[in-house]
């Protein structure tokens, strides 16, 4: 059951929930999918290869489904939100990986949904509630717990510079989502992600091109190039999409607080698969992730 808030928000379980949590998944799988990648590709040969292959295929994809061409009154900020949100963002997280711990870096991205609030509070887009504080912090300390629960290397000796790095990504990918909202509120899902992506895709491009020229392509096994299509197809395009069509339906905020169900779900796969048995202190910051959406939810 569902009602609408003041806001003309839906509030309960929507179908845009389910879809949400579809993308969590997705991208709980590229996790481990882009582990395997990078056996063949480096981060930045990676990315390159998936954006590539992802511009294309979502000017397809909006031109079927989306509201036509934006106005030229818009292009600046398409422009603008695209170098920030695919270029900068996937720069800064690429490179912050690459110089600090994996505990680290999912601690820091845990501020995404407090940061896009935040923004979003401060732009005028969204009127926080006490439930929606309640149900950000919950969630944080949720992935919290998961992180520290996981007995994973962490610290900040050494690590400054990623830190900062990942910190850095993670502000950037805030305010790209906060950002967007007016372009989706006109333009929808299917042509904002589109044009930010493809203006954004090409100096990312044109940075990994040598890098992947150089490689040995024709020796990249077959998993090697399904890890990049995946990626591509369903952590890129779909998911993004995805994404927007949340910020579209239910607001930034609300949205941002699935990203923290991602490690939820990346847990419970490397459950079976990696036999990583979870932790007591991983399944309470499980709870905690599950009643901080809730929260928002309601």
């Amino acid at each position: 059951m569902t009602s609408a808030s003041a806001e003309g928000r839906p509030r309960g379980l929507t179908p845009t929930d389910a879809l949400l949590a579809l993308m969590s998944l997705i991208w709980a799988v590229n996790f481990i999918v882009a582990k395997a990648a990078f056996a063949h590709f480096s981060p930045l040969e990676f990315n390159t290869l998936r954006f590539v292959i992802a511009t294309p295929v979502i000017l397809l994809v909006a031109r079927r489904f989306g509201r036509g061409m934006p106005a030229r009154g818009d292009w600046g900020r398409f422009l603008a939100l695209g170098v920030l949100g695919n270029t900068i963002y996937q720069m800064g997280f690429i490179e912050g990986l690459a110089h600090t711990r994996a505990g680290n870096a999912s601690l820091i991205m845990g501020g995404v949904p407090i940061a896009t609030a935040l923004m979003s509070h401060w732009h005028g887009h969204e009127r926080l509630r006490s439930r929606d504080i309640a149900g950000l912090v919950l969630s944080t300390v949720g992935l919290a717990s998961i992180v520290l629960g996981s007995g994973k290397e962490m610290g900040f000796r050494n690590t400054v510079v990623g830190d900062l790095l990942v910190l850095f990504a993670t502000v950037c990918w805030a305010w790209y989502t906060v950002g967007m909202k007016p372009l989706v509120d006109r333009y929808g899902a299917f042509t904002s992600t589109a044009w930010t992506m493809a203006v954004g895709s090409l100096p990312l491009i044109l940075i990994g091109a040598p890098s992947v020229l150089a490689h040995d392509l024709p020796a990249v096994p077959a998993a090697g190039w399904g890890a990049v299509v995946y990626s591509a197809l369903f952590a890129l395009v779909v998911a993004f999409i995805i994404w927007y069509v949340g910020v579209e339906r239910l607001g930034s905020t609300r949205t941002a607080t699935y990203s923290n169900f991602t490690p939820v779900l990346t847990l419970l796969i490397a459950w079976p698969l990696l036999r990583e048995t979870p932790t007591l202190w991983q399944l309470v910051g499980a709870g905690g992730i599950f009643s901080g959406i809730y929260l928002t939810r309601s």
